[in-house]
């Protein structure tokens, strides 16, 4: 099974196509400008590197969220027209679970972390030492001072938010705080490409007319229009 994954819950954008257990091609990539301007050339460039067309795709994967508003909502809106416009199934990967799988087999608790602005991040908590994704938590938007409360042992954080918080977190934690590897924290198509497989195997499809991003907390705009004055 070809499977299409993209990332754009940040902006550090991915994409990639397995086949089986291989990866075909990969593409990581800094996103200077909008998605909405770039994502699908960058997804052609990324089939005609391995000699495919989307037609040639059993299925796609897209990250659902939390992250980048503008990303989630560009990424989705994109493979859902490739789904429709294919007849291939999509699935939903979260983006927390997709950045833990980059860890596989830790003998710490693995803990993901995403930045969500106003001095908060999105994160979740996992048991990844058999090789498996197992979530010890909800997915969380909160303070890294109320994140490290639920810490007790030594940790490994993943990902763009555990970078950008990595000096608070030794402040907090001392010698219980571990981080990755840089290429084990940026988001990852192939990733999200692994575990939408799996998904698409058991028949975990999405509908691509109702399918929403994960958000978990409402956008300065809802806030704002929420705020203003009715006549």
């Amino acid at each position: 099974m070809k499977v299409l994954g993209v990332d754009t819950s940040t902006m550090t954008a991915g994409i990639g196509i397995v086949e089986g257990d291989e990866i075909l091609v990969e593409v990581k990539f800094s996103v200077k400008i909008t998605y909405s301007e770039i994502l699908v050339s960058c997804i052609d460039r990324a089939l005609k590197n391995v000699g495919l067309k989307i037609e040639e795709m059993n299925g796609f994967a897209i990250s659902i969220g939390p992250g980048s508003f503008t990303g989630l909502r560009i990424g989705l809106s994109t493979l859902k027209g490739l789904s429709f416009a294919t007849g291939r199934p999509l699935a939903s990967v979260p983006s927390l679970d997709a950045l833990a799988y980059l860890s596989l087999y830790c003998q710490y608790p693995v803990v993901t972390m995403l930045d969500a602005k106003k001095n908060q991040v999105y994160a979740a908590i996992y048991d990844t030492k058999d090789g498996e994704l197992k979530r010890q938590s909800e997915y969380l938007v909160l303070d890294v001072e109320d994140l490290v409360k639920k810490i007790s042992e030594k940790t490994l954080f993943v990902g763009p938010g555990a970078k950008l918080y990595r000096k608070k977190l030794i402040e907090l934690l001392k010698d219980k705080a571990y981080f990755s590897l840089a290429e084990q924290s940026l988001p990852s198509g192939a990733t999200v490409a692994f575990l939408g497989s799996k998904k698409l195997i058991s028949g975990q499809l999405e509908d691509i007319v109702t399918l929403e991003p994960l958000y978990l907390r409402k956008s300065e705009a809802e806030l704002k229009f929420r705020n203003v004055p009715r006549s």
